[in-house]
């Protein structure tokens, strides 16, 4: 659902920004408590690109071009916003690509506490064949930040902390970033008494674990690009989830999209399996489940249920062409085909 009106900036570029989620008929209840911290290294101005039928080699017109703020911390904050949360995102922005990402937030009434830098925040395209169902995505990865803009960044830390009642860190860091970035995050976290929610991945995500994070969310590739392991079977995603919670994840959700995941703990073990859909734009769908899992979470629901939500949000999501655009109606409508099921 869309507006007419649009945000512009010095690029030429155009979001069409979605309804506020009052007129879209979904939950708006704002929680009283402290916002969600969503930390987001990386990112992006998102534009979804959808054709009627995509010829590889051959020029190719878009039937519909969408713009919007991407990357992970920035879909977590939209999903936030529609279930009634009140988010806070951080991260690195620059240029007029990097205007365009924070007047989409602003306009959607999320809040915002980047770091201006001098490189232009990246772009990412998501191409749709509606013939076929087929989803390619075109990833520019992402400017390193200067040193003065790590201090900044650092020196934010602290404070945005304090206002917070959760953290989630998410995605991945830019090329030659120090792998000790997300840790530094999560030791702060720790020492304010935040609970640390984090979906990344590889080293950075390694370096967390000694501070124990709430829950940490992986795809299965991810999973297997982190413990360095092949993944063939539902034994081999257990055995790895688990060592991640050796090592000091006090839960780890483990998703393959449409698949059956797991949920795992030190004590207990979990399945789930999403509902069938006829997916529409499966990106962002992962990033949309954590946001669900720390909403609930903050509604005091236990980890399972959590984890229940949050997968009806990541299905939700798939159901739209833009990432982060979830309906509250859909995801309650979705919530009883959520199937959770304690094996362990």
């Amino acid at each position: 659902m869309e507006t007419a009106s649009t945000l512009t900036g010095g690029a030429g570029w155009a979001i069409i920004h979605p309804l506020g989620a009052s007129q879209a008929g979904v939950f708006v209840t704002k929680t009283t408590e402290k916002p969600i911290l969503c930390v987001g290294i990386t990112p992006c101005l998102q534009r979804t690109l959808q054709f009627a039928q995509l010829e590889l080699g051959d020029v190719n017109r878009a039937r519909a071009v969408t713009v919007s703020a991407g990357g992970k911390a920035c879909t977590m904050a939209s999903v936030l916003q529609t279930l009634g949360e009140a988010p806070l995102v951080t991260g690195f922005l620059g240029g007029d690509t990097g205007q365009l990402v924070e007047a989409y937030l602003q306009a959607r009434n999320i809040g915002c506490n980047f770091v201006a830098t001098r490189q232009p925040t990246r772009v990412c395209s998501t191409i749709l064949d509606e013939t076929t169902g087929q989803v390619t995505e075109l990833v520019e990865e992402a400017a390193l930040p200067s040193p003065d803009d790590w201090c900044q960044f650092d020196g934010k830390l602290v404070a945005l902390l304090v206002e917070c009642g959760m953290v989630v860190i998410s995605g991945a860091l830019p090329p030659k970033a120090p792998d000790y970035i997300y840790a530094n995050i999560a030791q702060k976290a720790v020492t304010l008494g935040v609970p640390l929610l984090i979906d990344s991945q590889k080293t950075p995500l390694m370096n967390t674990l000694p501070y124990q994070p709430l829950m940490i969310k992986l795809n299965r590739r991810e999973l297997a690009d982190t413990c360095q392991v092949a993944i063939e079977s539902d034994d081999d995603m257990i055995r790895a989830a688990r060592g991640l919670v050796a090592r000091g994840a006090q839960w780890a959700l483990v998703t393959q999209g449409p698949r059956t995941g797991w949920l795992v703990s030190a004590q207990e073990l979990w399945r789930c399996q999403p509902p069938t859909i006829q997916a529409v734009n499966p990106i962002g769908a992962g990033d949309s489940t954590t946001a669900g899992v720390a909403y609930a979470l903050r509604q005091g629901q236990s980890m399972p249920d959590a984890t229940r939500f949050g997968l009806a949000c990541g299905t939700a999501d798939a159901l739209t062409v833009v990432p982060g655009q979830v309906n509250r109606a859909e995801v309650q409508r979705l919530l009883p085909w959520v199937k959770l099921e304690k094996v362990g």
